[in-house]
């Protein structure tokens, strides 16, 4: 079998630069540009995608506007950021009132798209599917 495997790190993680991570928003192109310089090289014929978490997301963002995607092995991607986010807060909150959770969001919402330039309201892996 001659398989090639690239492993990296998205801008903002592990041992790369970048101050922001978007979860799959802006990783994508990452994704494209790897693509790109694989499918330049002439060595490799099919690609495929794993993605753990936020790779997953990552990779079915791509994967909707890349057809030529041979397969992909997706472990744990969120359905929608939004519905994670409401989620993860009630746990970790306890009794705290729901217009004070959705404040708080709201909150977190406004500084993201002004820090990091994207929505998580716009963030629904599932409807890449």
């Amino acid at each position: 079998m001659n398989i090639t495997v690239l492993c990296f790190d998205f801008q903002g993680s592990g041992l790369s630069q970048g101050k922001y991570i978007s979860l799959g928003v802006f990783e994508r192109d990452d994704v494209a540009l790897i693509i790109e310089y694989l499918r330049s090289s002439e060595k490799v014929t099919c690609i495929g995608l794993w993605g753990r978490s936020m790779g997953a997301c990552t990779a079915l963002l791509h994967g909707d506007r890349d057809p030529s995607i041979a397969g992909m092995i997706l472990d744990s991607p969120f359905a929608s950021l939004k519905v994670l986010a409401k989620e993860l807060a009630t746990q970790r909150a306890g009794n705290v009132p729901s217009f004070v959770l959705s404040g708080i969001l709201s909150f977190v919402r406004k500084t993201i798209k002004k820090k990091a330039f994207f929505d998580i309201n716009d963030l629904v892996p599932i409807n890449h599917v």
